[in-house]
């Protein structure tokens, strides 16, 4: 057979078929038809198999991205706990520098009390 556009072809084995009885014309459209339709029932049942697959594939980098979320989250809350030790040890060194203050205030008024002391000593002798 010639190579023509499907709907020439068939349009010519019609007549043929129709108008000149040539039960030849309906057997080459009726295998015409049945390798189209084939063709687009394989073309369909791809579709299928590739939307499937594209459904497993979407459902697996859904699990992934969840997996990445939780490792995330995760390292914030390992983060979380850090900081808080980090508030836990500047509040120490907070107390510890107030004692400081104080100690060395007191050290001060000590030693200026003791210096007023030894100056009016000096002078009282």
């Amino acid at each position: 057979m010639e190579r023509m556009p499907l709907a020439e072809l068939i349009e010519s084995e019609l007549s043929a078929a129709i108008f000149g009885s040539d039960k030849e014309a309906i057997k080459r459209i009726s295998i015409l038809l049945s390798e189209k339709i084939e063709k687009i029932e394989e073309v369909e049942l791809e579709q299928e198999e590739t939307k499937s697959d594209l459904k497993v594939l979407i459902e697996l980098v859904k699990q992934g991205f969840e997996e990445v979320n939780r490792r995330f989250e995760d390292i914030n809350r390992r983060f979380e706990d850090v900081n808080k030790r980090f508030e836990d040890m500047n509040s120490r060194f907070e107390d510890m520098n107030k004692r400081f203050d104080m100690m060395f205030k007191f050290m001060s008024i000590g030693f200026t009390i003791i210096t007023i002391l030894i100056v009016v000593f000096k002078f009282i002798h």
